[in-house]
């Protein structure tokens, strides 16, 4: 088995390794890590479908879908909280603007209604899934560091 030691491990959103994932009309990201990767799952596919319409924060941010995400991540953490004690460095990287994968920065907006157009705005803060995946990882006093990919197009 390889050394654990100071090794780092990245963990990713998943539309950054997979883009058929991502709201449709959004442009791929260019991000290539090095090193051990753990995918993400993608909570919003999971959620609402390949053929879902963009959303923001709020709009997620009702009971049910918390407690999808936090269903999603248990077994996650298990296994980032394995790979620190054994030494490993997690490094999560989520997607700007992200309503469920922000680290940073998340999206509001959208009042509800007819579907169309509609203006939302990009704001500081974390999106759904990240905060409940940052959270459990504190909870379990797992170390890590957070940062995002750069949003293009959103």
């Amino acid at each position: 088995m390889a050394e654990l030691r100071d090794a780092e491990v990245t963990v990713v959103a998943h539309c950054l390794l997979n883009p058929f994932t991502r709201v449709k009309g959004l442009p791929q990201q260019s991000f290539r890590p090095k090193g051990p990767v753990v995918q993400l799952p993608c909570p919003e596919a999971l959620y609402m479908g390949l053929d879902r319409w963009a959303v923001t924060k709020n709009q997620l941010e009702v009971p049910e879908f918390r407690r999808f995400c936090r269903r999603l991540i248990t077994s996650v953490a298990d296994l980032l909280e394995m790979l620190a004690s054994g030494g490993a460095l997690i490094r999560i990287v989520g997607v700007a603007h992200s309503p469920s994968c922000g680290v940073t920065t998340t999206s509001s907006g959208y009042a509800g209604g007819r579907v169309g157009e509609a203006r939302h705005e990009h704001i500081s803060g974390q999106g759904v899934f990240m905060e409940e995946l940052l959270a459990e990882l504190e909870r379990r006093k797992v170390p890590f560091q957070a940062s995002e990919a750069g949003a293009v197009g959103q």
